[in-house]
């Protein structure tokens, strides 16, 4: 499911609790919100109540479930750590822009609240 993160608190993806015992992968895409001629130039992942398995990748293209397709995207593969309630994740970017002044921005944080799945 897809979550649209408005830049000022993190998204709960309170419908998609993640397993305690397993990993997952968690997406952020930038196709609205990289200006024209703006490019990401690093990425990172932090985290909170898990453990990131594989580090921020950029993925590209990829086509979610309801079949939209989103062509800025990166991956970041997550576990929980034991007991945890909760995972926050965080995606952390900074761009640069063309022509004579760089308009880029820095350390732009983008996060997630994950719940954990209790059975």
């Amino acid at each position: 499911m897809a979550y649209t993160h408005d830049g000022k608190k993190p998204v709960n993806a309170k419908n998609d609790p993640i397993d305690p015992d397993g990993t997952d992968w968690v997406f952020f895409h930038y196709d609205d919100w990289l200006r024209d001629g703006e490019t990401i130039t690093s990425h990172e992942s932090l985290i909170a109540g898990g453990t990131i398995v594989t580090d921020s990748t950029y993925l590209g293209t990829m086509t979610a479930d309801d079949g939209i397709e989103y062509l800025q995207t990166y991956g970041i593969e997550i576990s929980v750590t034991e007991g945890a309630t909760s995972v926050t994740l965080t995606h952390r970017v900074s761009t640069s822009t063309v022509g004579a002044v760089d308009l880029g921005r820095t350390d732009i944080d983008r996060s997630v609240i994950i719940p954990v799945r209790t059975l």
